[in-house]
C-alpha cells in the first residue's frame, strides 16, 4: 500500500448496529429494521467525521494514521490503514507482559532468601551470609506502606526526574537483615555474598541515551543510584549532588556547573575501581540557574556487588556486624535464617507498563525464561521463544512484525486473545488508565471515558520523525470490551518540536478512544 504522507482516511467498512450494542441472535444475523440499519449507519458517520476532525488539525498536517476499533465477538466500529505498518515504541511492552502473565501467573512471587553457611557460637555466624536473589524487580522503596506502588513520572531511570522515588531504597534488604538480627546473629566472621545464579547476568541496550545495563536477577532501587543535583545559587557555582542510596558503592567527583543556559548534559565518566568493588565516578554538564533539581541515574554495571554492599550496610544498621575474613570455615551448607516475598507478578508488570520503564522491561523475557523455562544459560532465548508460542496461540505471525513496525491488526488479534484469559482483568489492570493513573493520567480526565480506556503509550523520535502509539481496551459500562491500536508519524523540524507535539498527539488518541467510547453508550 503507497501513501502520500498526507492524512490517511480510508478503509472504512458497514457494520450491523446490532452486533456492536450486543442485540438479539436473530438481530445479529443480519434482520434489521429499515431504522435500526439507518441508525446504524448514521452512528459509523458521526463516528468517522468525529474522527476525521481530530486527525485533519492543522498541527497534524502531513501526518499518517492507522487504526482498529474492534469490539469483542463483533466487526469492527471504525478502521484506518489498520495493515500499514507503523514504530509501535514502548506499546510492544504489552506483549512483554503478556508473555510473562501467559508464562508465570498473574499471581506468581519472587523470593529473596538468605542463608547461613556455618554454625552460630554465642552469636557469631562462623562462615558467610548469603542474599540469594530471586529475579524481583521491586526491591526498592516503590512499595507504600499501604502495598500500593510509588509510580512517579517521569521515572527516575528517565534522567528528567526531579526527585528520587520517595522511600527507603533499602527498605527489604532491611527486612532481612531485622530477620537475620532475630535469629541471634551478632556478627558474621566471613562474607555477605549474593547468589545470582538464577541466571546468567547479560547486557541490553535501553531507549536511554541508547545505553548498555546489566541485566540480573538481582536489583535494587532498579539498579540505579540516583545523584540529585541541585542547581548553584549563582551562575559558575558547582551544583550539589545527593547520592541515594547514600551507600559505600558509589563515590561522586563533583564536575557540574551552574549556567544561565545549559549546554553540557549531565555525563559519568568511571575514574576508578577499588579491589573491594566500590567505585569511583566523575558526573559533569550543566544544569540551568534558577532551575529544579535533576536526576541523574548512575545505572549500576556490577548488580551483585552493589546489593552485597547494601545488604551489609542494612546488616550493620540492624546491629549484625560483618568481619569478613573467616570465610575458610564455610561449610558449603546453606541454612535458610530470612526471606522476603515479593508482590505478585500483576504488581510486578506495572513498573514495566505504567510508567514505562526501560531497565525492568529487558529483565522480563530473561525471568520468563529463567523461572517457567528453568533455563538459567541462555534465559533470553528460551523467554523468546515463551514470547513466539503465545503469538502463535494468539494468532498471529511472530515473524511478522517488521523491527519495531507493527500493524493494528496485529495488536488488535493480540489483545482479543490476552482478552479471553484467566489473567485477564490483572493484566488489563496493569496499563495505565486514561485520565487516572500512568503515562496518560493527564489525558481527558474529565472525559465520559475516563477510568474506562486502559492503554500503553508509546514515543519514539527517529530522525526527523515523531511516532505515537496508543493500544489497548476501551471497557464500557455494560462490561464488553473494545479492543483497539492507533498509530501516528509525523515529520518535525527539531527535537524540541517532537517534544512539544507528543502531549499534542496523545490527547488526540485519546479523543479518538472517548469518540468511541461514548459512540457505542448512546
Amino acid at each position: 500500500m503507497k501513501h502520500s504522507g498526507q492524512v490517511q482516511t480510508g478503509d472504512h467498512s458497514r457494520r450491523t448496529v446490532l452486533k456492536l450494542l450486543g442485540a438479539t441472535p436473530i438481530a445479529a444475523a443480519g434482520l434489521l429494521s429499515a431504522g435500526a440499519t439507518a441508525r446504524a449507519d448514521t452512528s459509523e458517520r458521526t463516528l468517522a467525521a468525529k474522527i476525521a476532525d481530530i486527525i485533519k488539525r492543522p498541527e497534524f498536517a502531513g501526518s499518517q494514521w492507522g487504526m482498529r476499533f474492534q469490539p469483542a465477538g463483533a466487526e469492527p466500529v471504525f478502521t484506518m490503514n489498520p495493515e500499514q505498518r507503523f514504530v509501535a515504541a514502548s506499546a510492544f511492552k504489552v506483549f512483554v507482559a503478556g508473555s510473562a502473565f501467559s508464562a508465570l501467573g498473574a499471581g506468581h512471587r519472587f523470593r529473596t532468601t538468605v542463608h547461613r553457611t556455618g554454625p552460630v557460637v554465642n552469636g557469631a555466624l562462623r562462615g558467610d551470609l548469603v542474599l540469594v536473589a530471586g529475579g524481583d524487580l521491586l526491591l526498592g522503596p516503590r512499595i507504600r506502606p499501604d502495598g500500593t506502588l510509588a509510580l512517579p513520572l517521569p521515572d527516575h531511570s528517565y534522567g528528567s526526574a526531579t526527585a528520587p522515588i520517595h522511600g527507603d531504597p533499602l527498605q527489604q534488604l532491611r527486612h532481612l537483615a531485622g530477620q537475620v538480627a532475630c535469629r541471634g546473629i551478632r556478627r558474621v566472621e566471613g562474607r555477605v555474598t549474593v547468589d545470582a545464579s538464577l541466571f546468567r547476568q547479560g547486557r541490553e541496550q535501553i531507549a536511554i541515551g541508547n545505553i548498555s545495563i546489566p541485566v540480573s536477577p538481582m536489583m535494587v532501587n532498579d539498579n540505579i543510584v540516583d545523584v540529585v543535583v541541585t542547581p548553584g545559587g549563582q551562575a559558575g557555582a558547582p551544583a550539589g549532588l545527593r547520592v541515594w542510596p547514600d551507600i559505600a558503592y558509589l563515590t561522586v567527583v563533583n564536575d557540574v556547573t551552574t549556567v544561565l543556559n545549559p549546554l553540557r548534559r549531565l555525563t559519568f565518566t568511571e575514574v576508578s575501581t577499588a579491589p573491594d568493588g566500590t567505585r569511583t565516578v566523575r558526573l559533569t554538564g550543566d544544569v540551568r540557574l534558577g532551575g529544579p533539581p535533576v536526576v541523574s541515574p548512575y545505572f549500576v554495571p556490577d548488580p551483585v556487588r552493589f546489593a552485597e554492599i547494601a545488604f551489609a550496610e542494612a546488616l550493620h544498621d540492624a546491629g549484625v556486624d560483618v568481619i569478613g575474613h573467616l570465610s575458610r570455615l564455610d561449610s558449603g551448607r546453606r541454612t535458610q535464617v530470612a526471606e522476603y516475598i515479593s508482590p505478585p507478578l500483576s504488581e510486578q508488570v506495572k513498573v514495566m507498563l505504567k510508567i514505562s520503564s526501560n531497565p525492568h522491561t529487558v529483565h522480563f523475557p530473561y525471568l520468563v525464561g529463567a523461572v517457567a523455562g528453568h533455563d538459567p544459560d541462555t534465559p533470553k532465548v528460551t523467554g523468546e521463544r515463551y514470547q513466539r508460542e503465545l503469538f502463535e496461540r494468539a494468532g498471529v505471525d511472530p515473524d511478522d512484525p517488521v523491527g519495531d513496525r507493527y500493524t493494528s491488526d496485529f495488536f488488535v488479534r493480540f489483545l482479543s486473545h490476552m482478552a479471553r484469559q484467566k489473567y485477564f482483568v490483572p493484566y488489563r489492570q496493569a496499563l495505565p488508565i486514561m485520565g487516572r493513573d500512568g503515562s496518560i493520567a493527564h489525558v481527558l480526565p474529565d472525559s465520559p471515558a475516563a477510568g474506562r480506556v486502559f492503554a500503553k503509550t508509546g514515543t519514539a523520535s527517529m530522525g526527523d520523525v515523531l511516532h505515537k502509539a496508543l493500544a489497548g481496551y476501551i471497557v464500557l459500562p455494560d462490561g464488553r470490551l473494545v479492543m483497539f491500536a492507533q498509530f501516528m508519524n509525523k515529520s518535525v523540524g527539531s527535537v524540541d518540536e517532537a517534544m512539544a507535539l507528543q502531549s499534542v498527539v496523545e490527547t488526540a488518541q485519546g479523543e479518538i478512544a472517548a469518540a468511541v467510547y461514548e459512540s457505542l453508550t448512546r
